[in-house]
């Protein structure tokens, strides 16, 4: 049976010697390699984040325990009903009637509010008021929403995390491609990128799947674009970057032998 390419491209990435192999693809192969891997790593985050969401309720819960009191009050009227979007509505609020809910997410009238999780629920208006006094339906409703919103937090994360490794892409390839230049082993630029591309794969895979856990070991640093840089697999990122590099010269010059 043959090995998908994928797999094949993963398993090069860490044997130094087939760096000789990935510095010669177009660089917008790689980037879509590395995508990939931010892809699949995402995915097993996301399978070792869902026992957490079992938790969720209880945890949201017990955070409400801690005040005293919290309730909200406010004064809201309406002249018509607010839909959004206007035509096939995922949200209706209408404080001056009773609604029912049919194809909503969010149905918000003058006693209550209705929500599709898994199957509609409602939590009456009053209740929202005093969160200290109805801990346990306010943590359901609570829990729901953000449950509801990971699907979007999600897709933020990935865009933000893909730039983040991009950056990281262009600002080791070129300051190891000026530090090759100032030697007589000098490798071109597009070449350069890729192989900092392919060395990412194991810096993503602990960064990503460690976030689902605890990334203390990994020793914060700095933060950019709302994302923790490493210590830990900033210096292992600059090794295996060396790896590949020298491993691209072991290979050239087996070949020319």
């Amino acid at each position: 049976m043959r090995v998908p390419e994928f797999i094949k491209e993963v398993v090069w990435s860490f044997y130094p010697p087939r760096y000789h192999q990935l510095a010669e693809k177009p660089f917008t192969k790689s980037l879509y390699f590395m995508s990939k891997v931010l892809l699949i790593a995402f995915i097993l985050a996301g399978i070792l984040f869902v026992p957490r969401l079992f938790l969720l309720k209880d945890n949201i819960e017990s955070e409400l325990s801690k005040f005293d009191v919290f309730s909200l009050s406010g004064n809201v009227s309406q002249s018509s009903p607010v839909a959004i979007p206007r035509h096939n509505p995922w949200v209706v609020v209408d404080f001056n009637a009773n609604l029912s809910m049919t194809k909503e997410i969010f149905v918000v009238d003058k006693d209550t509010i209705k929500y599709r999780f898994i199957s509609p629920k409602s939590i009456p208006r009053e209740q929202l008021k005093d969160w200290s006094a109805n801990k346990p339906r306010v943590s359901g409703f609570l829990s729901a929403l953000l449950i509801m919103m990971l699907p979007g937090i999600a897709l933020l994360l990935f865009i933000r995390m893909w730039l983040k490794y991009f950056v990281m892409i262009l600002v080791f390839g070129t300051f190891f491609f000026i530090i090759m230049e100032l030697s007589r082993y000098r490798l071109r630029w597009k070449q350069m990128l890729n192989i900092a591309a392919h060395a990412l794969t194991a810096i993503i895979l602990v960064e990503v799947v460690s976030a689902s856990i605890t990334t203390v070991f990994l020793i914060p640093v700095m933060r950019f674009l709302g994302l923790n840089v490493y210590a830990v697999t900033t210096l292992a990122f600059a090794v295996l970057m060396v790896m590949g590099i020298v491993g691209y010269y072991i290979e050239d010059y087996r070949r020319k032998r």
